[in-house]
């Protein structure tokens, strides 16, 4: 009885979120690879090494105001010693991004863009968050399509585990059956494939959750923390003086003596005279988990307090707001470097197939069996 309503459950939870989990999980499998195919097609973004000093901050700011147009940059990213300096602009206009060669001050690239300007990455990723559908509709249903698809592999391997793990039944879970024949082909293409990468899709599911539904995201924060609630990210303000704002160049040199291994600096400019100065120092390339956020006062660089899970130093982080933190990574497969992404994109693949295959098992069995003609008469 139990297993029945396991297996009813399965199915039509995975019938009701089927095209859903499909499309998110096609678009998640494009998505995870985003940072290397952008790499590949912008050769802008690399330099050589060629071992001089670099410039400073505002060196590069200058330039760049003078390549963009504008006098006012919006942010400046400095990676490690192969790659381009990068300082951003945004305005109502579109946002200008140029590309300066740290050593020499040699503009690489400037890219422009107006609002409304189709972005691949950018498309792919508002169907997966929405079905590219406003937010306030399409967000609650790829949460809770999620929430059901979580459910169903949950109750799927409730339903195919064994009651004894015999050698029959390893080599049924794990394996193809031969011959192949189309009625088990197909089981197996959902059973077998299902089996393999139900953890990961597990974790995708989960992370997922963590992101699309504060009530999921609150209450696990809840019990990690021991009841604490998770604190609202925060920015501190400053008290406007009317005074010049201090030098970036001298709260990079001031955060890079700190952290000399940091592989990215990526500061957010103040603008206006409460703004602060937003400083991302990131310690593991490709990682979002790996970096301090720190914020500091526009005019004398004193370090202020946000607040939230991503506000601070990672290694000064409590257990719960390092969860937080690790999520996108997690998600991603960032965590495990790039293996970990062909992981989750290999298990995204498998995750869109299974609705599928899970639909045609269904509808084949459901559909009547033709009657047999009788034989005519001798």
């Amino acid at each position: 009885m139990t297993k029945r309503f396991f297996r009813l459950l399965h199915l039509w939870l995975g019938l009701l979120s089927g095209l859903i989990v499909v499309i998110v999980c096609l678009t998640g499998s494009l998505y995870v690879f985003k940072d290397e195919l952008t790499a590949a097609r912008e050769p802008w973004r690399t330099v050589t090494d060629t071992g001089a000093a670099l410039l400073r901050p505002s060196t590069l700011c200058a330039v760049a105001d003078r390549a963009a147009g504008d006098s006012l940059p919006s942010s400046v990213t400095l990676g490690g010693r192969t790659e381009a300096a990068q300082v951003d602009y945004f305005s109502a206009r579109g946002a200008t991004t140029v590309f300066v060669n740290p050593y020499t001050g040699d503009v690489l690239k400037v890219v422009r863009r107006q609002p409304g300007d189709f972005d691949f990455f950018d498309f792919i990723l508002q169907g997966h968050r929405r079905l590219w559908l406003p937010r306030h509709i399409g967000s609650p249903l790829v949460s809770y399509a999620v929430l059901a698809f979580f459910i169903t592999l949950l109750t799927g391997l409730v339903v195919s585990w064994p009651r004894k793990w015999t050698r029959r039944a390893v080599k049924s879970h794990f394996a193809f059956h031969r011959p192949l024949r189309a009625a088990r082909f197909r089981f197996d293409l959902h059973n077998v494939l299902g089996f393999y990468a139900v953890i990961p899709l597990i974790a995708l599911c989960f992370t997922g959750l963590m992101f699309g539904l504060s009530w999921f995201s609150g209450g696990v924060y809840r019990l990690v923390s021991g009841g604490k609630p998770m604190a609202s990210y925060r920015l501190p303000l400053a008290e406007d003086t009317g005074r010049e704002f201090a030098s970036l160049d001298a709260l990079h040199a001031r955060l890079s003596s700190e952290a000399p291994r940091a592989v990215q600096f990526y500061y957010a400019l103040p603008r206006t005279g409460t703004d602060v100065y937003r400083a991302s120092i990131v310690h593991e390339k490709g990682s979002y988990y790996k970096q301090d956020n720190r914020f500091f006062d526009p005019y004398d660089l004193q370090e202020l307090q946000g607040a939230g899970p991503w506000a601070g130093k990672y290694t000064e982080a409590s257990p719960a707001d390092k969860m937080m933190r690790m999520n996108l990574d997690i998600h991603e497969g960032r965590i495990l470097g790039f293996w970990g992404k062909a992981l989750m994109c290999a298990a995204s693949l498998i995750g869109a197939s299974l609705p599928i295959t899970g639909f045609v098992i269904w509808w084949r069995r459901k559909r009547p069996k033709p009657t047999p003609q009788p034989l005519p008469a001798s």
